[in-house]
């Protein structure tokens, strides 16, 4: 009695699905791609294709669907969007170990160390802007120095319950 109510934490609406409750298909490449890989207009058609989550077994927190075990992935895959989202729109990503993530070729987040599990991070100003409606691009770096490996990315819009 007396406390002031917790407040209640907004409902995540899946925007890009992560490959924590189904495959979802991303195309990927361990070969350097040189610049602009993460464009929109880039063409990535010789790439691999596979579901996420890349990595390694054993890996904490990972859904491992696509053996990744060199040093450096780079990952795209496209979404639509019905409307751009009014609400808080994040990230929601699991990283081992440093990553990179693009949205319409607009860095959304750079993103050093790793995550043991899913983690939401806040998009920018720039990356936000770039959302529109009809097709979209996401694409991902991850580079890999040590112990397990994991990269798996998603887009959620924070909407108040």
């Amino acid at each position: 009695s007396g406390w002031a109510p917790m407040p209640v934490p907004p409902r995540l609406k899946e925007l890009v699905p992560t490959a924590e409750r189904t495959a979802v298909t991303w195309r990927h490449t361990f070969d350097n791609p040189g610049a602009d890989w993460f464009k929109p207009e880039f063409d990535a058609g010789a790439w691999k294709e596979g579901p996420a989550g890349f990595g390694t077994a054993l890996t904490p927190g990972a859904e491992t669907r696509t053996e990744w075990n060199t040093s450096d992935i780079w990952i795209r895959r496209t979404f639509t969007l019905r409307a751009v989202p009014a609400g808080s729109v994040q990230l929601l990503i699991h990283h081992d170990e440093d990553a990179e993530v693009y949205i319409n070729g607009v860095l959304a987040a750079r993103l050093p160390g790793y995550t043991t599990e899913y983690e939401n991070v806040e998009l920018g100003a720039a990356a936000r802007a770039a959302l529109k409606t009809g097709s979209n691009t996401l694409a991902a770096h991850c580079r890999q120095t040590g112990g397990g490996q994991y990269i798996d990315v998603g887009v959620v819009e924070a909407v108040e319950r």
